[in-house]
Parts: C-alpha cells; sequence; structure tokens
C-alpha cells in the first residue's frame, strides 16, 4: 500500500493566478503524487505488458499469460477483494452508516438480503447452465461496469473539489453536463460492445461475452462507439483545458478514465485487466484515506493498524481467489473475471464462491447508499471522512 499524503484539506494556496490554460499540479493530488500515478500506472502496465508478452508466447502460455493477469487485477489490485472494505469502514466510523434518517436499517437489511438472494442465486446456478450464464454474464457485467464508471465519476468530483479548495475555477457548466452524461453514455457504449459486437471481424465471430444472445452486429459498428467515445473526450478536455488554470492531477485522471475505457471498446481482453484494476485501487486509497481518525473522532484504529485492518478483512476473499487461480481453466472474461466453472465439482468451494459474490452485490448495494452525496447530511460525513471537512 502507497503511504497516503497529509490530509486532503491542508493544501498550499496557489501563490499567483496561472497562465491561462496552464496545468498546476503543486496541492492538487488526491492522495500523493505517487498514489494517483500508481493507481493508473499498475493497471495499464499489467495489460499492455502482458498483451505485448503474448505476441511471442504459443498460443497456451498467452492464455495462461492473460489468466494470471485478470487474476492480478481482480485480486491483489483488488477488484474483487476490496468489497470487504466497505463493511469494515462501517465497523470502525459509525457515521458513515448513520449519516441519513434511516440509512442503517436500509444498508443493513438491503445488504443482508442481497446476500441472502445472491448466495442462493449463484449456488443454485451450477445445477442449470443458462442461470449461470445470464446471472453472472449480465447481472456482474452491468452491475459492475455501472460501479465502476460511478466511481470514476465521484473521484473526478473530488478532483474538483481538491482544485476549488486550492484557489483554482470551478467546473464550467459544460464540464457539470459532461460530468452528469458520463456514467450513463459509457455504460453503454461499453455493454453494447462485449455483448452485441463481434469480437473479431469474421463473419461467425461472437460477442465478446457470448451468453446465447444470437445475431449480433456487424463489426463495423466498434467504429461507431469510438467515434461517440471520442467525441466525448474531444469535447471534454477542449471544456477542461479552456479553464484560466487547470488542476494537473484532474487531467491526468481524466487521461487515465479515456484510456480504460478505450481499452475496452478496442480491446476488451486487455480493457477488462486495466479497468478493473484502476478500480481496486481507489477503493484501497478511498478506503485507507475514509478510515483515518478525523477531529473529535473517539479513535478506533490507529492509523498504524489501518493498512493491517484492511488486509486482514480482505484475506478470506484473497484465499477464495487462490484456490480459483489454482484451479481456473479457459479465457477469463469480463467484470469479475471468473470462469466459474472450476467450483462445479467441489462443494464447499462452490458454497464459498455464492458467498464470495453474494457479498460483491451487497457492496454494490451499500455503496450506492452510502455515497450519494446529493443529501447533505450524507455529503458532509463522507467529505469529512475523505478530509474535505
Amino acid at each position: 500500500m502507497t503511504p497516503l499524503s497529509p490530509a486532503v484539506n491542508s493544501p498550499s494556496p496557489l501563490a499567483a493566478p496561472s497562465p491561462g490554460g496552464a496545468l498546476a499540479f503543486r496541492g492538487l493530488w488526491l492522495f500523493s503524487p505517487r498514489a494517483d500515478a500508481l493507481i493508473v500506472a499498475l493497471p495499464l502496465a499489467l495489460a499492455l505488458c502482458t498483451a505485448a508478452a503474448n505476441v511471442w508466447l504459443a498460443p497456451g502460455a498467452a492464455e495462461g499469460a492473460h489468466r494470471l493477469s485478470a487474476w492480478t487485477a481482480q485480486n491483489l489490485l483488488g477488484n474483487a477483494t476490496h468489497v470487504i472494505l466497505t463493511f469494515l469502514l462501517f465497523a470502525v466510523h459509525r457515521d458513515v452508516l448513520t449519516s441519513a434518517p434511516g440509512q442503517p436499517r436500509q444498508v443493513l437489511a438491503g445488504s443482508l438480503g442481497m446476500l441472502a438472494v445472491g448466495t442462493v442465486l449463484f449456488f443454485t446456478f451450477y445445477a442449470e447452465r443458462t442461470a449461470h450464464t445470464y446471472g453472472v454474464a449480465v447481472i456482474f457485467n452491468v452491475f459492475g461496469t455501472h460501479h465502476t464508471l460511478s466511481q470514476h465519476r465521484g473521484i473526478w468530483s473530488l478532483h474538483g473539489l481538491r482544485a476549488g479548495k486550492a484557489g483554482l475555477p470551478g467546473a464550467s457548466a459544460l464540464e457539470r453536463k459532461l460530468q452528469q452524461m458520463y456514467v450513463p453514455l459509457l455504460l453503454t457504449l461499453l455493454l453494447v460492445r462485449i455483448f452485441f459486437v463481434p469480437e473479431a471481424p469474421g463473419p461467425d465471430a461472437p460477442a465478446y461475452l457470448d451468453i446465447g444472445q444470437g445475431a449480433v452486429l456487424p463489426h463495423g459498428t466498434l467504429g461507431v462507439l469510438l467515434a461517440v467515445w471520442l467525441g466525448y473526450f474531444m469535447l471534454l478536455f477542449r471544456t477542461v483545458l479552456r479553464a484560466e488554470a487547470v488542476s494537473g492531477p484532474k487531467v491526468l485522471y481524466l487521461l487515465a478514465m479515456a484510456t480504460a475505457t478505450g481499452l475496452v471498446l478496442v480491446a476488451p481482453t486487455w480493457g477488462y485487466v486495466m479497468l478493473p484494476g484502476m478500480h481496486g485501487l481507489e477503493y484501497y486509497m478511498l478506503t485507507a484515506r475514509m478510515l483515518e481518525p478525523r477531529e473529535g473522532d473517539t479513535p478506533r484504529l490507529p492509523r498504524k493498524f489501518i493498512v493491517p485492518a484492511m488486509i486482514a478483512s480482505m484475506l478470506p476473499l484473497l484465499a477464495l481467489g487462490a484456490v480459483h487461480g489454482l484451479l481456473q481453466q479457459g479465457v477469463v472474461r469480463g467484470a469479475l473475471g471468473s470462469n466459474m466453472g472450476v467450483a462445479e465439482t467441489h462443494p464447499l468451494l462452490r458454497a464459498m464462491t455464492s458467498l464470495g459474490f453474494a457479498v460483491v452485490l451487497a457492496h454494490y448495494f451499500a455503496d450506492a447508499l452510502i455515497y450519494r452525496f446529493r443529501i447533505p447530511s450524507i455529503r458532509a460525513v463522507m467529505l469529512k471522512r475523505l478530509g474535505f471537512s
């Protein structure tokens, strides 16, 4: 875990206005220069280096290399293992759970309900392959991609708050509009790509995620998706860079968002290494920051125990991921990068895997409630926990 920078709410004000269109970096990193860079660089390097190595590997070795890179993004970089950290946060800082009237009941009852329904669903799909295909491929790729893109938008907003505290101009009306469009637009582009566009130009090529959906769109549809993606980000960067002075870390993060989503469109095999890897590392950093004690807290978890507590809470999911890694066969695809067939003949592993995926769904539900920044009481608590008091 990269050491975190000092609290977010203590930047050094900019000494003088920067020239028009200049990028400012000092005091504007969300976590620290190293942490902000590694969140992007590690997943991108993992995807690109493994993809490049595959050119010189035999087909079997190339498949194994991809499986290893996808496993690393899911387990070590944290896309599948970070989910338990939401509940660790509740245990350490109760105000996150109680920040709005009725929220504890909604979060706890909803999460337990998702846990129960998810466990039953995932346990039974081993007996019925169609349920497996639609349940995992559709539910996890729709909800997982929405969850990941929503986190992008949230971190984009935090970069804006960080810049505002340092005296930089706020987001323009057009940037705010583009920010509102980000999740629905990119979710549509990515889902169409993985479910309805052939993976290759051949006449009989299936979609990246073939779940028996029948005929897919012409491969040329990919050009349309890329044109929309390119138009969106060109307009976004043109809008952001027109300001008198711009947060360099925010621009770099927007560039990382564009790279990750663009890689999914061009090469889903490798995009689904970078995108989940970024998501997990971001959540590691956000949780570590939010677990820190703030002014007025009764310390429940000293700073020196934050990282050990995070690792300890994730150990069961890390162990499950290690077992899956040893048994995994075939190509790894999709939001959770898991070939669920490995558990079919292992009843105990089937039960633990079903519970693990149910925890992921419970985490999606809980996060959707605790990050509702449009509610003033939730916004106040969460910004305090993030160091924006």
